[in-house]
């Protein structure tokens, strides 16, 4: 979670974490497992999924 409220890099992780058992694909690591560089990867995704309107 940020200052400002939910985590929006965690948001996208688990929104996209959902869609790999359709796609045949293993079960996503937990958010809580993932190394601190790992959710600064999701965070700027979701950063620019954000500014970019996706």
């Amino acid at each position: 979670m940020t200052i400002d409220g939910p985590d929006p890099g965690r948001e996208l992780y688990e929104e996209r974490a959902k869609l790999l058992p359709g796609l045949w694909m293993p079960e996503a690591p937990p958010w809580d497992s993932l190394t601190e560089e790992a959710r600064e990867r999701w965070r700027r995704n979701a950063s620019a999924s954000e500014a970019t309107g996706e």
